[in-house]
């Protein structure tokens, strides 16, 4: 695309994003080319729409970008944004004083990122592709009967009802639970399995400790998301069909969980156009992804969700920082 192209194309891209109007040849004479004519401009726009890159909803309308126009302004005119100091130090301020749980962490990364982008925020918690026991709890529910509770990294938590002596109350539940915590702690279901370093303790025990790592590793993402009402205000949900089927999407947590997880990078920044999305219900949405880490560990992702002419500059500055926080937040947190 030659640059004069470009520069039209960027201009369609930011009027459409403000006004959400289809945006013709005289706006964008008036508004960005004083030096070209009217005449020139049709000229280029029709040779966009021919391209692929914007369309024309009739003959008199104007023109809008499509999933191809926006794709182009992503990976080549993108515009470098930064966030605002005051606002910068405002957001950190509030990481600085957040709760010190993992929980309340990521749901103040998601309040924040919905606000700061005006759309969907939705982050994943730290999945346990490798998860490490933390800590066990037994708490008796009968005789010969007790809840085995196991915590993972990540506050990841399986609960499963297990066979003990019934002989046991629960002051002997709770010592034996002390001892498995100080023998496996920090342990993956592969080194438990390997090691089986009972000491004395009940081998059932073991096994069902394993049992609920393993089923960790395997369990889909906790998915948080907010701001559901900013995508109510946008106009291109205000068909109640269309606006149902993408809450569908975000209602179904491992759904979305696995979308996620399959487009998340590891590093940098992701962002799905449209009908780049594989899921048919977001093809109306456009999602812009990074990854969160605490310390030198990949925890999870956080993402806004919102229509096609979402602010891509904006939103990429903002969720950059609104990551780098949680990471810091949650660096602090597992010091």
């Amino acid at each position: 695309m030659d640059q004069r192209k470009e520069r039209i194309l960027g201009a369609v891209v930011s009027d459409y994003t403000e006004t959400v109007v289809p945006v013709g040849s005289h706006a964008l004479a008036a508004r960005y080319f004083l030096e070209l004519s009217s005449a020139t401009i049709r000229n280029e726009l029709s040779e966009l729409v021919d391209d692929g890159f914007l369309a024309q909803p009739h003959a008199s309308a104007g023109r809008i970008p499509t999933d191809l126009g926006y794709r182009y302004f992503v990976d080549f005119l993108l515009p470098q944004e930064i966030v605002e100091p005051p606002l910068r130090r405002q957001v950190r301020q509030s990481f600085d004083a957040a709760d010190p749980d993992v929980e309340s962490i990521l749901e103040l990364a998601a309040a924040t990122l919905s606000r700061l982008s005006d759309n969907v925020a939705l982050v994943t918690g730290p999945s346990n592709t490798q998860a490490r026991l933390m800590h066990v709890e037994l708490v008796l529910a009968r005789p010969g009967q007790a809840l085995l509770i196991t915590v993972a990294n990540g506050n990841s938590v399986h609960q499963r009802a297990v066979e003990v002596d019934p002989t046991l109350d629960q002051a002997g539940l709770s010592e034996i639970a002390n001892a498995l915590t100080n023998t496996y702690s920090g342990l993956t279901a592969v080194s438990i399995g390997e090691t089986m370093e009972r000491q004395g303790l009940p081998g059932g025990l073991v096994e069902e400790l394993v049992r609920g790592l393993r089923q960790m590793e395997t369990r889909a993402s906790l998915v948080i998301h907010d701001g559901v009402r900013n995508l109510v205000r946008n106009p291109e949900f205000e068909d109640p069909n269309r606006l149902r089927t993408v809450l569908e999407v975000l209602e179904a947590q491992r759904i979305l969980a696995a979308v996620v997880s399959e487009l998340a990078p590891r590093v940098g920044m992701q962002v799905v156009i449209g009908h780049e999305n594989r899921l048919q219900e977001l093809q109306d949405c456009s999602l812009v992804l990074t990854s969160y880490r605490a310390g030198d560990h990949l925890w999870g992702t956080l993402g806004v969700v919102g229509p096609t002419r979402i602010r891509y500059g904006r939103v990429a500055a903002r969720l950059q920082l609104v990551s780098q926080l949680t990471g810091e937040a949650l660096s602090r947190l597992l010091t």
